[in-house]
């Protein structure tokens, strides 16, 4: 992206925990590269959140039971125009109604370019936009229903990196994380292959209500030959599910290579017993 139309937001998600008749105040930081030949101009509106299929495309259009907050949200400085190297906070206020139903409530702050080209009867906005996510939790009587729906470890790889995937359903009111754990060693050393030392084989993922979600890894510093024990853990509304499951890592030209050359061996051995036959039978 060009660093004239670029720009930084922080944070890009923020979990908050509210109550029904209180007004809540916090605020993200907008930044300007050092590296901006130009001023930025920008511009934040507010949005709906939630998500679309269990690959979870975000939506930021549609409204539900749980976008409520989008109407409760009040920009203080909508719009304004940051130097190059500068930075500036902007500040919101969530005003959240006596009425305000427990549970989750989802919504994003829209920080896009202000600037405008174009000439004589055409404008077009020079648009680049970026989310800050706002998962809220409204006191009250929430309701934690899900459950793991799968946990997958291949037992054969034809190409690394391989892949490993699980499945969660929420069906409460209100968001969930569920950790997910994979550890790959080798079957002969037992040594540790993945995660890294300097990594983490943890991820965390936001479960939104009402709705499934497909979690899948990818596994890579693993050798394309081998066989590997693999361990998957997806703990879920204070449940653990485990898969351990041995993988058997081949690419598929090696094991024609090998049936060519086992075959090519069977046929040499074939051929040289019916010669050794038929010269038997010449002698007799």
């Amino acid at each position: 992206m060009d660093s004239d139309s670029s720009f930084i937001i922080s944070p890009m998600t923020q979990r908050i925990s509210l109550m029904a008749g209180e007004e809540y105040h916090s605020s993200i930081t907008v930044a300007n590269p050092a590296d901006a030949t130009k001023d930025f101009i920008y511009k934040v509106a507010v949005s709906p959140y939630s998500v679309k299929g269990d690959k979870y495309s975000a939506d930021f259009v549609t409204e539900s039971d749980y976008t409520k907050i989008k109407d409760w949200i009040t920009v203080d400085n909508p719009t304004g125009t940051i130097q190059p190297g500068k930075s500036t906070k902007v500040t919101y206020t969530i005003r959240v109604p006596e009425d305000a139903p427990a549970g989750g409530q989802y919504g994003a702050l829209l920080v896009s370019s202000g600037s405008e080209i174009g000439g004589d009867d055409v404008a077009v906005k020079n648009v680049f936009e970026m989310a800050c996510v706002i998962y809220a939790e409204v006191a009250g009587e929430t309701k934690h229903v899900g459950e793991v729906t799968r946990n997958e470890v291949p037992g054969y790889v034809a190409n690394v990196p391989f892949g490993v995937s699980s499945a969660v359903k929420n069906e409460g009111n209100v968001h969930e994380i569920a950790r997910v754990s994979v550890e790959v060693r080798s079957v002969f050393s037992e040594d540790l292959i993945y995660p890294k030392s300097n990594e983490s084989g943890v991820v965390e993922e936001t479960i939104m209500p009402n709705t499934a979600r497909d979690i899948n890894r990818t596994i890579d510093g693993v050798s394309p030959l081998g066989i590997y024990v693999v361990k998957q853990s997806v703990e879920y509304l204070g449940e653990t599910s485990v898969v351990e499951k041995t993988v058997f890592a081949c690419p598929i030209w090696f094991m024609v290579l090998v049936f060519a050359t086992v075959c090519s061996i069977i046929y040499s051995i074939v051929k040289t017993i019916r010669k050794k036959h038929r010269r038997k039978v010449m002698f007799e």
